[in-house]
């Protein structure tokens, strides 16, 4: 990440809803599209410019770098790098705890046409929070995320969601302030303090697990990775791993997401 982008995004890592828009908007920047994009926008203004070889160079670059975070190869690489710590664990051997934390991010939010919200690419997240509270492993299952104004909350959606899958009202308790991963921590564990609950499973998607942990940890709380969501699959490829394909591009985007955002986090001092 280049030092000046990341001095920005830690600048504005704010909790208002201003500051929110546009962390997320600078934290565009760090995606491989958009950087293709504007290596291609550069590419243009260099030819008109008449620096010919300045816009071969930033067209070839925005092009090798595209195709290399659309392969199966490059994606599957980079959520190897944060997937393979957090191996799977059956249910049988799971450990205990005093509640079941389940992060947001696997909502899209309310649907013109639909009673309950749309799940996204990261819906493991609820199946394994279930199935983690239907094998006794907690007797609370917390959901975290908040909203736009206006709009209902991630955790009010989960909620909801929660209940059509078996989950009764009275054991589920909400954090819908919200809206990253650091103040998810912040509010629940205070939620959790008040309730006298200090042992976790922590559930979201395994590539996501290592800031996940050392947030909550770092709040105090004893946590217990519950990993789901994993991303490489075991099967062989329906077309060669090199060549590329949007759901590839979707797993690099998200990969190199963490892998920045833990650095961020620690350059800040919350993990």
């Amino acid at each position: 990440m280049p030092s000046w982008l990341a001095s920005i995004v830690i600048h504005y890592r704010g909790g208002d809803p201003i500051t929110f828009q546009l962390t997320k908007l600078l934290s565009l920047l760090l995606y491989p599209l958009n950087q293709a994009i504007l290596l291609a926008l550069l590419a243009l203004l260099a030819l008109l410019l008449h620096r010919s070889r300045t816009a071969v160079c930033s067209l070839a670059v925005a092009i090798a770098w595209l195709y290399l975070c659309s392969t199966a190869v490059f994606a599957d690489f980079l959520m190897g790098t944060l997937e393979d710590p957090y191996p799977p664990r059956a249910l049988s051997v799971t450990a205990r705890a005093d509640a079941i934390v389940l992060l947001g991010g696997a909502i899209r939010g309310d649907v013109h046409m639909g009673s309950l919200g749309d799940l996204n690419q990261q819906a493991d997240r609820l199946v394994h929070a279930v199935a983690l509270y239907k094998a006794g492993k907690a007797p609370r299952l917390l959901v975290t995320g908040g909203g736009a104004p206006g709009e209902r909350s991630e955790a009010e959606i989960m909620r909801d969601l929660l209940q059509v899958m078996g989950v009764p009202e009275r054991a589920i308790l909400m954090e819908d302030q919200s809206r990253d991963t650091y103040r998810n921590a912040i509010y629940t564990a205070a939620k959790l303090e008040q309730l006298g609950l200090h042992k976790i499973l922590l559930v979201t998607s395994a590539f996501h697990m290592r800031r996940s942990e050392a947030l909550f940890a770092a709040r105090g709380l004893e946590v217990i990775p519950a990993p789901t969501d994993y991303q490489r699959l075991i099967g062989p490829a329906v077309v060669p791993r090199w060549l590329p394909g949007v759901s590839d591009l979707w797993r690099t985007t998200h990969a190199l997401h963490e892998i920045l955002g833990y650095r961020v986090y620690r350059y800040r001092g919350w993990i």
